[in-house]
């Protein structure tokens, strides 16, 4: 027998205790500052909200499963922000997550598609599983901002490759409102090629240093 189908949830979101055992402060549980302030944590970099401490607290809390409780904070940030890109890193890697197998043939689809719009041939492409392992190391607090460029690249040539392999998929990612990764980003038409476009546009700051 195959393994389980992993049931979907939506992710919840810190409660004030939690972010107040993580930051020790509850006037940082404002959703803005606190989206910025645990994206940047995650990379290693602190703030006058985040000391040591509670960048060792928030390690803590992604390496026992926490990584729904923060990426939540991250789904209303822009798409040009760190937290806005992270929240899309997350949705794809859950999506894979959820689906590996789906997801994998749309990707060999992809790449023995005739073209692959955004994409110059010949398409040099990582295979899909690597590329997942470093959206995961990097949502678990293993990378650091010089790792942004490539990821969020990576990962947008992955889902432009995905969307070409199977029309359906490249006009709509999630269709169904009751989906646990329904939300704008994943609904909208062509989610997955715009989704790239603004992980494009986020690894372009990235490399400048201008990724909020």
């Amino acid at each position: 027998m195959g393994e389980p189908q992993r049931i979907p949830r939506r992710p919840a979101i810190l409660d004030y205790a939690q972010t107040e055992a993580i930051v020790g402060a509850p006037d940082v549980a404002d959703s803005s500052v606190l989206a910025h302030s645990t994206a940047w944590a995650l990379l290693g970099v602190g703030d006058e909200d985040f000391d040591a401490e509670a960048l060792r607290r928030l390690r803590e809390l992604l390496s026992t499963g926490g990584v729904p409780l923060v990426a939540e904070l991250w789904s209303q940030s822009p798409d040009f922000t760190l937290p806005g890109a992270l929240w899309r890193v997350y949705l794809f890697r859950e999506w894979f997550h959820r689906d590996p197998l789906t997801v994998a043939d749309l990707y060999i689809l992809g790449l023995h598609a005739e073209q692959v719009p955004g994409l110059e041939e010949p398409i040099h492409a990582r295979p899909l599983e690597d590329v997942i392992h470093d959206a995961d190391a990097l949502l678990s607090g293993e990378k650091r901002d010089d790792d942004l460029e490539d990821i969020f690249t990576e990962l947008a040539h992955a889902m432009r490759i995905v969307a070409a392999g199977d029309p359906r998929v490249g006009r709509q990612w999630i269709d169904d409102p009751h989906d646990a990764l329904a939300y704008g980003v994943t609904m909208r038409a062509r989610a997955l090629v715009m989704t790239a476009q603004e992980l494009e546009r986020a690894a372009s700051r990235a490399r400048i240093g201008e990724l909020d």
